[in-house]
């Protein structure tokens, strides 16, 4: 064990660099380093004057050695290699580099929870640009990693402890990787996009985001434009993935990040449709007594708020048919998947206000049920 508190500090800087699998460090380098850290944080350094530079690197190099030396015995026990040379000196490294002499090895929860998340991921399909992942996962089951040894009992429980409700036949996953690198790597994409019953059509653009709704994923961006319609930089489109038919990255075209916070534009709407002419509207829901507790515990929009006990007798006066009702607010742009949700909660959840939308709705149901009536036969 190191003697003195100095000592302490030099094994955590040299276990920093000898962990470092992107630079390569000479004895002489890790004194040199050393010595600044130790500098900078008010410590005294090692080897002597530095006026005599010959004598402070002899005296320094001999101090690295007898701390690396340290680390390699009990109780640290770390694995240095020094087999590779730079310059005809030896390249100081741990033989592990996942390992740190001061990292905390995982817990088995940890383990588990890592391993969960590792097969949540797995899930996805198209994700063949995140080679790390099969790594990651072979390390997680490799005893000498994340803290294992070989007195640690194997686990045998695979199965899954976590499951997300996710469309394996959907069509347009195998994209998702492909698009995910090209968004971290910032580049402009043609996109060969078939809606349905229409031609393909190719659309450039800047793609920006990866969005999941209903067991759907979209693909969030801004076309560069052309003269029949040019490039607006507040203009996005979303582009489901089960209607691209191909992706080609475009070499050489300038990227234009995007400013726009999609958390905050996201927050104004239920779903993906965002109506740039559509004001922040208030609505006002009934919902049936016995139905509170499922809209309370899942709201149904981040802005949900139920009426105080003043308001509430408020608006059964107004709204007196709705006897055993429970009135709540929200503010929202409204579109078609907002409107599908009331529609969905049936009797239990029904739009109040504002008028021109309870007619709309009012409107679209009668014309469901006169459809429905006038199927004959069975």
């Amino acid at each position: 064990m190191p003697s003195n508190k100095n000592a302490v500090i030099r094994y955590m800087y040299l276990d920093q660099m000898l962990s470092d699998r992107y630079n390569k460090y000479t004895c002489e380098e890790l004194l040199k380093k050393v010595n600044e850290r130790l500098e900078l944080a008010g410590y005294p350094t090692i080897g002597g004057d530095q006026s005599d530079y010959d004598r402070y690197i002899k005296s320094g190099k001999r101090v690295i050695q007898l701390d690396i030396q340290a680390l390699q015995e009990s109780p640290f026990n770390m694995e240095i290699d020094c087999s590779e040379k730079l310059y005809g000196s030896p390249v100081y490294r741990y033989v592990d580099q996942t390992q740190s002499l001061f990292s905390k090895p995982l817990s088995d929860d940890e383990k588990r929870l890592l391993q969960e998340v590792l097969n949540t991921l797995g899930q996805f399909a198209g994700l063949d640009s995140f080679e790390w992942l099969h790594d990651l996962q072979e390390k997680l089951n490799d005893r000498k990693s994340f803290g294992r040894n070989e007195f640690d009992k194997e686990s045998t429980d695979t199965r899954k402890i976590i499951s997300f409700s996710s469309n394996d036949y959907l069509e347009g996953k195998d994209y998702l990787g492909t698009l995910f690198a090209l968004i971290a790597n910032k580049k402009v994409v043609d996109v060969e996009y078939a809606p349905f019953g229409e031609e393909v059509r190719i659309i450039r653009l800047y793609p920006y985001l990866l969005k999941q709704y209903n067991d759907r994923w979209y693909l969030i961006g801004t076309p560069l434009g052309d003269k029949k319609f040019p490039y607006r930089k507040d203009f996005f489109v979303n582009l489901p993935l089960d209607r691209i038919e191909a992706i080609h990255p475009i070499e050489g075209v300038p990227y234009i990040d995007c400013d726009e916070s999609f958390e905050e534009r996201y927050e104004d709407i239920v779903g993906i449709t965002y109506i740039e002419s559509e004001p922040l509207t208030p609505i006002t829901l009934a919902v049936k007594d016995s139905y509170t507790g499922y809209v309370d515990t899942k709201p149904l929009h981040g802005s949900q708020a139920k009426f105080s006990p003043e308001e509430q007798e408020q608006l059964h006066k107004k709204y007196r048919s709705f006897s055993g009702y429970t009135f709540y607010g929200l503010e929202l742009k409204p579109n078609r998947e907002f409107f599908n949700m009331v529609y969905r909660n049936g009797g239990n959840i029904l739009l109040v206000s504002p008028r021109s939308i309870r007619e709309k709705m009012v409107e679209e149901l009668e014309d469901s049920l006169k459809k429905l009536k006038s199927v004959k036969g069975e």
